[in-house]
């Protein structure tokens, strides 16, 4: 390719945000290469670089052909994955640029084209000294802070734009107030700074809680995206006042906050997620509630954070800057060939549109009679699965769920139905009448949703075979795969197997079976109260370790009941026989805590009924498991670490019960219907 290369730098949110600054870093590092970059409008350009991937796949095809096509990983990998939008992510983006250890040793797994190019940061902004004039004592006193307090700041976005009275899930707004509650019960003499846009559930929390606080902006009731995001000069000032920053995300692609309280010299405490374990180090960082309360009062009395300054500094120095990505932008555009270019993404052009049924046709004539310009039809899907009444396994009772939820949502549903009417099919792994469904599609070309978990080769030790079947059924159906977490979707890769245009949507429960209305809360002297329930004897479901419980728990601080199937005998924990789902969620709710004890679970429909019914759990930290629990609970190894988990578990029930987060079988059914949607109209997406 002759020089210098036309490239259009795009996915502005014309905010002044994160992606924005990215957008600006990103560009100030290519005009160092005016030898072998010009910035150019998008028609013209051979290259389009894209600061995220969600605005790439609402583009034109037709412009986007011939081009190459370059974009940032700008949130946890995996994540991203969540949106349907990815699946065409691999026929569209020609090399990904990872800028967090993490996503690189992701898309590794995946092979997915990437090359490592780290987040920057302005250093002449981002500074540990402040400007002439300005001082510690000067601006606490501008603020109204008091000078004796313990400043810990903030400045993410916790609340949704559309609903600014819930906590974004990915911020971690609850833990952020928990950590507050336990640090005013300790008589630490807080203060918070907060700042940015989207700020009004913490504020209404810590006003709730009497936690005192500073807001640097506007209180507006409306969205205030466009009133309250700061310079970044004035963002910069506020973290030399902090004593602490204080990061509470469940999952990042940065944050840009470590970049930044790192280039300040400023102390901060985040979880370990995104860039966070490349910069700080192992001081600033925690994983769970408990943690973050033990460092941050250590701090406010001994200043312990302060020893990690210098090293976060330099790190960025010597990595973080737009100079720095200047020299690594060269290298990947001076090699820009070997990026492959555009071409147009499959089409189902050859899937006739389904015969409408009576009631729509007639339901089409009255809406024309009346003038009515409605267009949305009604979306057909047919569940492919073997089903079965409760109590069985938790794809059994993840399929009646989504049925039951999608027919809510207006979804007009069948079961193990193929025909022409049928808009979509959602086939569950290899537990459906396979050998029906590859007849019958042989007569018409099908859309189908092929839900996958395993590998099976892991969760049960063997079932090579299994995998096999059920990738080779993907490759010959499937329009797009549905992993049922992170963690099935990276060993399926990591076993050789690909999956057809995938993403990632966790399973989830009947919440009006499994919800915690009605739950005994724990109450302290008496026993804590330990609950885990299977529907599966499989060896790997934990029988074994649950003997090693029985003959090592504490008996005078624990009662302890699992409720399934399971083949060893205990002397000391109580065995119920497998229930029906009403009976089991009651159970539940009678206890504690739960204890998930099983190894390469892909996504636990027991685990998540028990967080649904409010029990804090703790877990093995292997399989699906941490994406699943998150804040609400404590991962454990083996037999080494369990009982001191589960002490600093019982120590904060109620904490860690508050921290519990997961979504709702609405929320689950309305991924579901917005891929098959997309799948159905991918002439129109296309």
């Amino acid at each position: 390719m002759n020089h210098p290369i036309k490239v259009h730098l795009y996915g502005s949110e014309k905010n002044g945000w994160a992606l924005d600054t990215d957008l600006a870093l990103t560009k100030k590092s290519l005009e160092q290469l005016r030898d072998v970059v010009v910035l150019t409008g998008l028609e013209e350009a051979d290259v389009l670089h894209s600061v995220w991937e969600e605005p790439i796949f609402q583009l034109d095809q037709n412009i986007l052909a011939g081009k190459r096509i370059i974009c940032h990983v700008c949130n946890n990998f995996m994540r991203l994955h969540e949106n349907s939008a990815m699946i065409r992510a691999a026929d569209t983006v020609g090399m990904w640029i990872v800028m967090a250890q993490e996503a690189q040793q992701d898309l590794r797994v995946l092979n997915y084209p990437s090359t490592f190019i780290p987040y920057s940061v302005d250093t002449e902004i981002f500074r540990p000294d402040y400007p002439s004039g300005k001082s510690n004592p000067a601006l606490r006193k501008q603020y109204g802070i008091p000078e004796a307090a313990f400043l810990l700041s903030n400045f993410m976005r916790d609340s949704f734009g559309h609903d600014l009275d819930q906590p974004k899930d990915q911020k971690g707004g609850e833990l952020f107030l928990e950590i507050a509650v336990a640090l005013k019960a300790r008589q630490i003499p807080v203060h918070f700074l907060l700042a940015g846009p989207r700020r009004h559930w913490i504020r209404n929390k810590l006003r709730e809680h009497g936690i005192p606080f500073t807001f640097v902006g506007k209180e507006v009731e409306q969205d205030d995206l466009k009133v309250n995001i700061a310079d970044a000069e004035t963002i910069s000032s506020l973290y030399r006042l902090s004593d602490v920053h204080l990061v509470t995300s469940r999952w990042e692609g940065g944050p840009r906050a470590v970049l930044e309280a790192a280039a300040t010299k400023t102390p901060i405490l985040c979880t370990s997620v995104g860039i966070a374990p490349d910069i700080l180090e192992p001081d600033s960082l925690y994983d769970a509630f408990d943690q973050a309360v033990e460092k941050l009062e250590q701090h406010a009395t001994a200043r312990i954070l302060d020893k990690t300054l210098e090293a976060q500094y330099q790190r960025i120095l010597e990595r973080h800057t737009p100079e720095k990505n200047g020299l690594r932008f060269e290298k990947l555009y001076r090699k820009i060939e070997k990026v492959p270019t555009y071409s147009r993404a499959k089409k189902w052009v050859d899937i006739p549109a389904p015969v409408p049924s009576l009631k729509e046709r007639i339901t089409s004539r009255l809406q024309r009679l009346v003038g009515c310009s409605c267009t949305e039809k009604t979306l057909r899907i047919s569940l492919w699965h073997e089903f079965h009444k409760p109590p069985y396994g938790g794809g059994n009772q993840f399929m009646l769920a989504l049925q039951r939820a999608m027919e809510m949502q207006g979804v007009e549903t069948t079961v193990n139905k193929l025909s022409s009417s049928v808009d979509v099919h959602i086939c569950n792994s290899c537990w459906f009448d396979h050998k029906k469904f590859q007849k019958k599609a042989a007569s018409f070309p099908v859309r189908m949703i092929h839900r996958i978990d395993g590998p099976v080769t892991l969760y049960r030790g063997e079932g090579r075979d299994e995998d096999e079947r059920i990738f080779e059924l993907n490759q010959q159906f499937a329009s797009a795969t549905v992993f049922q977490s992170a963690y099935s979707f990276k060993q399926s890769y990591g076993l050789g197997f690909k999956a057809v245009s995938p993403v990632i949507i966790h399973n989830s429960v009947n919440d009006t079976i499994f919800n915690a209305t009605g739950r005994v809360p724990y109450e302290e002297g008496r026993k804590i109260r330990l609950v885990s329930s299977a529907w599966s004897d499989n060896p790997r479901k934990g029988g074994a370790f649950l003997k090693w419980l029985d003959g090592h728990l504490d008996w005078n601080r624990f009662e302890y009941t699992f409720i399934g199937r399971v083949k060893e005998e205990f002397e000391n924990i109580k065995h119920v026989q497998a229930v029906p789902s009403e009976e089991l969620a009651n159970y539940l709710r009678r206890h504690d805590m739960y204890l998930s004890v099983s190894l390469h679970e892909p996504c636990s429909n027991a685990l998540l009924e028990a967080l649904a019914c409010g029990l804090p759990a703790l877990y093995r930290n292997d399989g699906g498991n941490p994406e699943l629990v998150s804040f609400g609970g404590l991962p454990f190894t083996d037999e080494k670490d369990v009982l001191e988990k589960l002490d600093r578990l019982a120590l904060h029930i109620n904490s860690f019960q508050r921290l519990i987060s997961i979504r709702s079988i609405a929320a689950i059914a309305s991924r579901y219907i917005d891929l098959a949607r997309r799948i159905r109209d991918w002439e129109q997406v296309g």
